[in-house]
């Protein structure tokens, strides 16, 4: 490659054109790398960081065999001013699959409630108000509801018990049976009778639990100043990109800064055997799981050797623990379980 120091032009009015007077270059033949420290202004200052890529061990996430199980870590770019660059790639790091990587749970939300007691205070009216209920007839349902009550009010015995009815049958039309079951008339009818009111509790479905969360501990011991550069770089990764940017304001700075902008969404790859490995298959030829972008929501770092600080003689620590946790940014459902998710 001929890479140019200089290169002088004049301009030339019969051609009416830049015409090369004089260059200096020289041949390369050396390794490339893309510029770092590009400024690309997506609503706010956010430096352009697609090219960094990172791994370790050396060697992690390449087509050596040595290490043929591994996490990969995409950044990918999230909400900005135009969104034009949502989604893109900024940056990916490549780690050991350590042990923990290798669960995740789901969890949706069952709750018990109570129906009410005066559901099945007599079958048949019980069915027919839910079945008003049901159909919109609210006063249908209310009037089962009540028809219901007048089954066991002639057991109730003992004196003032009309008056006690009465205050019940209110409360029944108010939809405030259970609520009069508790106070100091309720439990008198019910130390009378021997009898409670049937809570009816039910099992009610209430949507999905929450979002899947994700978390990732590595232990990372440098064997070289090359493994060490690579650490340190690692760690920065993911502390940038966890952080937001600097919206608009005066002076676009954290203190005067009158927004800020999302932090970058991350793409967890499980690689087996050097493959792709997220449950998609149906014969299981692929068993884990595939994951959703997710925000990093806690990292933390530990640079210190089984609770002793100790480091190279270039200053270095020979230890760095990583502890990353994530959340997916989606909710699941049957579809997302059938793709491997």
């Amino acid at each position: 490659m001929r890479i140019y120091t200089e290169v002088v032009w004049s301009w030339d009015d019969e051609k009416g054109e830049l015409v090369r007077e004089s260059s200096k270059s020289y041949d390369y033949d050396g390794s490339l790398s893309l510029a770092q420290g590009v400024n690309e202004i997506t609503g706010a200052n956010y430096r352009d960081g697609s090219a960094e890529k990172f791994s370790y061990p050396l060697g992690v996430g390449g087509t050596s065999d040595e290490y043929p199980h591994y996490v990969r870590f995409i950044a990918k770019r999230s909400y900005t001013s135009t969104n034009t660059t949502r989604g893109r790639a900024n940056g990916d790091v490549a780690l050991y699959m350590p042990p923990d990587a290798l669960k995740t749970s789901y969890t949706q939300a069952i709750g018990d409630v109570e129906m009410g007691g005066f559901i099945s205070l007599a079958t048949s009216s019980a069915n027919f108000g839910a079945g008003a209920a049901a159909g919109g007839n609210i006063k249908g349902a209310g009037s089962a509801a009540m028809e219901a009550f007048n089954v066991v009010k002639g057991n109730i015995k003992g004196g003032g018990g009309s008056n006690i009815i009465k205050d019940f049958g209110k409360a029944a039309l108010g939809g405030l049976l259970s609520l009069k079951a508790g106070s100091q008339a309720g439990q008198a009818i019910s130390r009378a009778t021997g009898q409670i009111l049937n809570p009816h509790k039910a099992v009610v479905y209430q949507g999905p639990g929450g979002s899947r969360t994700f978390s990732y501990n590595f232990v990372m011991v440098p064997k070289n100043a090359a493994e060490a550069e690579q650490i340190f770089k690692i760690v920065k990764f993911f502390k940038r990109r966890m952080h937001p940017g600097t919206g608009t304001g005066t002076g676009i700075d954290n203190i005067s800064s009158v927004t800020l902008t999302y932090p970058d969404e991350f793409e967890i790859k499980y690689h087996v055997n050097k493959a792709d490995a997220d449950g998609s298959a149906d014969n299981g030829s692929k068993p884990l799981f595939k994951i959703k972008n997710c925000f990093m929501d806690s990292f933390s770092v530990d640079y210190s050797t089984s609770g002793i600080s100790s480091f190279t003689d270039d200053s270095q620590p020979l230890t760095t623990t990583m502890s990353l946790s994530f959340k997916e940014t989606q909710l699941l459902t049957k579809a997302d379980i059938d793709a491997g998710y």
